[in-house]
């Protein structure tokens, strides 16, 4: 994909937040958008500085991370389950972009597997830590699952303790690391199965 062609799609993510921000005027929207702003441009930078040439899939796959972890985060308080879904399919996604940029490697198709599988259980490492400092520092209520109150007042209800939430969001995130892992083995040896039969 050409780089004119991801600037445009940065661009235009960048003028819907924008609106989104204008029609939704406040804080808690201001701090959202401004996270899915530089989640998106660090990715372009990380993308055009380092060569890796993700393909416009990468960048979708992308953006619906950023749209499930930053504009649609108030449904974290609205629904137990939107929490453990994220922390299944995003490392899912991530093992995608991560195994694309590492299948440029001349390793053995085993090693690219390794890493992508530990690079993912290092950002789930570290997400979590992230969350448990912002928690101890701002009070952001990440760990634990909490939900509004029935009055529907800013009071929200703890329905999870924090320890079970995050250890429940690193098995989920190891389980949707695995399934990649599972499907591009898979994936691999049908290939290599297919490639011995057409030579036969």
């Amino acid at each position: 994909m050409d780089y004119s062609h991801k600037r445009r799609l940065v661009l235009g993510f960048f003028l819907l937040v924008l609106v989104l921000l204008y029609i939704f005027q406040n804080v808690s929207m201001l701090i959202r958008t401004i996270g899915a702003i530089v989640s998106l441009l660090l990715f372009y930078f990380v993308d055009s500085s380092f060569k890796f040439e993700f393909k416009l899939r990468h960048y979708i796959y992308v953006l619906l991370m950023i749209i499930a972890a930053f504009l649609l985060s108030p449904l974290y308080f609205l629904s137990t389950i939107y929490d453990k879904i994220q922390h299944f399919f995003m490392p899912l996604l991530g093992s995608i972009i991560v195994f694309f940029s590492v299948d440029r490697f001349k390793i053995d198709f085993k090693w690219k597997l390794f890493i992508t599988f530990t690079t993912l259980m290092a950002l789930i490492v570290f997400l979590e830590i992230g969350e448990y400092l912002f928690d101890i520092l701002f009070d952001l209520k990440l760990q634990g699952v909490y939900l509004r109150d029935i009055t529907g007042l800013e009071r929200l209800n703890l329905i999870q303790s924090r320890i079970d939430d995050t250890m429940i969001d690193m098995i989920l995130g190891v389980l949707g690391s695995a399934t990649f892992a599972l499907f591009k083995t898979m994936g691999f040896f049908y290939k290599k199965k297919f490639k011995k039969s057409k030579k036969h």
